[in-house]
């Protein structure tokens, strides 16, 4: 019996692995670090392509997106035999450019993701370039440039399959899981575009495609999760306008599917933008707001057994009172968020979800405080929350914070030198987070009128003069 051998390193297959990539492969491709999406730009196909090993590169997508040659065959439209016959590098398949183009477009997959193949070489020197200047290219965008991506990104030209299966929702759901991981590493700013193109995909399907009434309604609640998703990083990017859209988008697709989870995550959004909205226009409507969002939310969730969703509401609940100048209110809502804490969160909450621990609940105690004009309080809980494991975005934006409500108790010298951790973070360190950056202006602003604030002062406006 001939050898199987992984169309990725070509190391041997166990006679117990059934897919034709290793363990090893399948961790690397799932796992590699990636602009501008977490597969396209991978070094794994780039060598593939550059290669011109179609068939590895077929695996490795396929692999990457958590598919089965048979849900990968639906996908395309193929059969299973096909699938494998493309994957084993067979010349009547991929190595004919209609068929690679039928992949390329059934996946969305950037035509520029080809280049390796063109070129005959994986040029990662002029990769690192290239990912550098779409770095530089994203942070411009993020002053408001987001809203007209769907005419700049060329959107309106996404490929949808003719028939919506099941694979397809498996698809979108796990794109989701992924954008929220990785916006826990990368922030919103890096992410909002390649979110916006798989919103766009799905809402095409859903108007265009032909789907079972099953599947159809499962496809306007996948879409209305991106559509949650996308409003999430768009927010983090700090284009309010396109998150708000999305938000309403979300909430349409939640009562026409009759998905109350899906209306849930909507609403606790709203509330938390609405919130923002009434810090930056001085609006107490828009933190009433958000006190009515947050409750509607956990009428909808009274049934829901995580006490992980019930802290996060109640946390939501309590900084719209405290934004609306409530301190009693505050006070009961954030003791409500706190006993849920106690009940003890489990490790197998929703990807939307993980993100809600103790720190999470510090931190909106910390807002809360702030909002009431009690920022020596809201520092010592900001530091507090800083002694957990957090995400890389999560961890400069409390440490940001922190910084702000030192500038805001007279702590000069203290918001400074907490600045001066979160910049770099900024600026080389991967976290594209404008959000991130704002919550650093108070600390401008103080800083102007210290010396020991010139470094600071000098960092901040250069890294803002890319986001503009």
């Amino acid at each position: 019996m001939e050898e199987r051998r992984c169309r990725i390193c070509q190391g041997s297959l166990s006679r117990y692995n059934s897919e034709s990539v290793c363990a090893s492969c399948a961790r690397q491709v799932s796992t590699t670090p990636t602009v501008p999406t977490w597969l396209w730009d991978s070094l794994p196909l780039r060598r593939a392509l550059a290669e011109a090993e179609l068939g590895a590169a077929l695996t490795i997508i396929r692999t990457a997106a958590g598919l089965s040659q048979l849900e990968l065959a639906t996908l395309l439209g193929w059969s299973q035999s096909a699938v494998a016959r493309a994957e084993s590098g067979q010349r009547d398949s991929l190595y004919d450019l209609r068929r690679l183009f039928e992949v390329v477009d059934a996946l969305d997959m950037p035509r520029e993701a080809l280049m390796p193949l063109l070129l005959g070489a994986t040029d990662e020197g002029q990769v690192g370039r290239e990912e550098a200047n779409e770095m530089s290219m994203n942070r411009r965008q993020f002053g408001g440039g987001l809203a007209g991506l769907a005419v700049a990104a060329g959107l309106s030209q996404a490929q949808v399959p003719t028939k919506v299966d099941s694979a397809h929702i498996r698809y979108f759901n796990a794109a989701v899981e992924k954008l929220y991981a990785k916006d826990q590493r990368v922030g919103g700013g890096a992410l909002t575009r390649d979110g916006l193109r798989l919103y766009h995909r799905a809402r095409k399907m859903l108007d265009e495609a032909d789907y079972s009434e099953t599947v159809g309604h499962q496809l306007m609640s996948a879409a209305g999760e991106l559509a949650v998703c996308v409003g999430w990083l768009a927010y983090d990017a700090s284009d309010q306008t396109l998150s708000r859209d999305l938000y309403f988008q979300a909430r349409l697709l939640a009562d026409q599917s009759g998905d109350h989870g899906l209306a849930i995550r909507a609403m606790e959004k709203m509330s938390l933008q609405s919130v923002k909205l009434s810090q930056k226009n001085g609006l107490r409507s828009s933190a009433r707001e958000a006190v009515r969002l947050s409750r509607r939310a956990a009428e909808l969730a009274r049934h829901d057994p995580s006490p992980q969703l019930h802290s996060l509401l109640a946390a939501r609940e309590a900084i719209a009172h405290a934004a609306a100048g409530d301190s009693q209110e505050f006070s009961v809502a954030i003791t409500r968020a706190w006993r849920e804490v106690d009940r003890g969160f489990t490790d197998g909450a929703p990807a939307w979800l993980r993100f809600v621990t103790s720190s999470e609940i510090t931190v909106h105690e910390a807002m809360g405080r702030s909002y009431l004009g009690d920022h020596t309080s809201a520092s010592q809980l900001y530091r507090s929350s800083l002694d957990a494991t957090l995400g890389n975005r999560n961890y400069a934006h409390y440490r940001a914070r922190l910084a702000a409500a030192l500038a805001a108790s007279g702590d000069v010298y203290g918001a400074v030198t907490e600045g001066m951790v979160v910049l770099p973070a900024l600026d080389t360190g991967g976290i594209t987070s404008p959000r991130t950056l704002a919550e650093l202006r108070p600390v401008r602003q103080v800083a102007a009128q210290d010396p020991r604030g010139n470094e600071f002062c000098a960092y901040y406006d250069r890294i803002r003069s890319l986001t503009v």
